[in-house]
């Protein structure tokens, strides 16, 4: 594919770069991208921040073609009222596949922010046709970054940081309760700023009704293995989206830290990505409702997994090094809850993270948008044509490698 073959320069650049510690040493992976080095400061700028995506959003709505994008604001951060935006392609009442984009429910996971961004751009102005194709048969809403608060740069002495939470006090009293009741278990104190806050991704509940009150008190304070509490203004504006949409697909932009792509693959990942975070015998009953996954949601997210992986093997790609995420059984994330509501699901796992100790969040950075941006792009064109219905769901447990150990800096 023509749209592939730039790339390739770019792999061979990295394939191409010694990295410092390999002399006299087995490398843990194949170094098919940099490192960052130990006395190199980490610098953010690159990514935008919530004032930058205010402005670029207003200017894409302001130019997009025959007024088909709309722009709403779905909620507001916990700390410093920064506007939650959705850019809405498509009317929630159709026959048409209707798929809900999230990205930087983590603060200082901003890739899938700047991928989304160039989705949402060429949805408004191209007249492409494969960009019309997309509008006439799919629709798509997205929310570029629904933890504005984290994705605001943090200065430390070893350089530049967003933060993973949200910045948010524990309030027993705003939900009725004693001021002894313990906070959720997500609550705490983030690495960078270290300041108090949730984590965000923890928050979510499949019951989309779920109201945090004196009568609910005693599930506090939970588990990883159970449900969220919609404690979190964030967690909450997601909750309305996709209470509006009832969307088909459901996809989550993330970043994580290197690993290599199997045991028999010594490559760094460059995406990992998953089709379930739910185990299929998890029954979460709440008021009298079981959730559990259904089969039909998740053959489709199966599906999309598989193409997207079939995408990103096509032609000259930098993008080969990707594997399936680990499993997990975790109905208290959005991915989780969702799921539990008939959605499929994808994840997105991109490589590096913005960690002043040294991921690969700022020397790859361009690589990787637009590793997601081909992903999300072709998952809107597959779903479009058809095509993703006729792959075969077992290609996802057959084909895709597995999980491998994350591995640290080569020495």
């Amino acid at each position: 594919m023509k749209k592939f073959v730039f790339y390739s320069l770019i792999m061979t650049l990295f394939l191409s770069t010694a990295l410092p510690g390999f002399v006299g040493a087995e490398p843990q992976s194949k170094p098919n991208g940099p490192w960052i080095q130990p006395e190199q400061q980490t610098m953010l700028e690159r990514f935008m921040d919530p004032e930058e995506l205010h402005e670029k959003l207003e200017q894409i709505h302001d130019r997009a073609r025959d007024g088909r994008m709309d722009l709403e604001v779905v909620g507001h951060s916990a700390k410093y009222d920064h506007p939650i935006y959705v850019a809405k392609f498509g009317d929630a009442d159709t026959d048409n596949p209707k798929v809900f984009l999230q990205t930087a429910i983590h603060g200082d996971e901003q890739a899938g922010t700047e991928a989304s961004l160039n989705l949402i751009q060429n949805l408004a102005m191209s007249n492409n046709k494969d960009v019309r194709e997309i509008l006439d048969n799919v629709t798509v809403w997205i929310v570029p970054m629904l933890n504005p608060d984290g994705a605001e740069i943090i200065e430390l002495e070893e350089g530049q940081a967003k933060q993973r939470r949200n910045f948010q006090d524990w309030t027993p009293e705003e939900w009725g309760l004693s001021e002894d009741t313990p906070a959720p278990w997500y609550h705490g104190t983030d690495w960078a700023s270290q300041e108090l806050g949730y984590d965000v991704n923890r928050d979510f509940h499949p019951d989309l009704s779920f109201e945090l009150n004196e009568d609910k008190g005693h599930l506090l304070p939970g588990v990883g293995t159970e449900p969220g509490f919609y404690v979190t203004p964030e967690a909450r504006a997601s909750r309305d989206v996709f209470q509006e949409l009832e969307p088909d697909l459901f996809i989550d932009h993330h970043h994580r830290y290197s690993n290599t792509v199997s045991e028999d693959d010594d490559r760094l990942n460059t995406l990992q990505i998953i089709a379930q975070v739910v185990d299929e015998d998890n029954v979460v009953s709440h008021d009298g409702i079981d959730y559990q996954l259904s089969e039909e949601s998740l053959k489709l997210s199966k599906q999309v997994n598989s193409h997207v992986y079939q995408v990103l093997q096509k032609g000259n790609s930098p993008y080969g090094a990707v594997s399936r995420y680990q499993e997990v059984d975790l109905p208290g994330t959005a991915l989780g809850s969702y799921s539990l509501n008939d959605a499929a699901i994808m994840l997105y796992e991109t490589r590096g993270q913005q960690h002043p100790n040294g991921h690969t969040g700022q020397k790859s950075s361009g690589m990787l948008i637009k590793q997601s941006y081909i992903g999300l792009f072709e998952t809107l064109s597959g779903l479009a044509t058809g095509e993703i219905f006729e792959i075969d769901p077992e290609f996802y447990d057959t084909e895709i490698p597995t999980y491998s150990p994350r591995i640290g800096r080569p020495n």
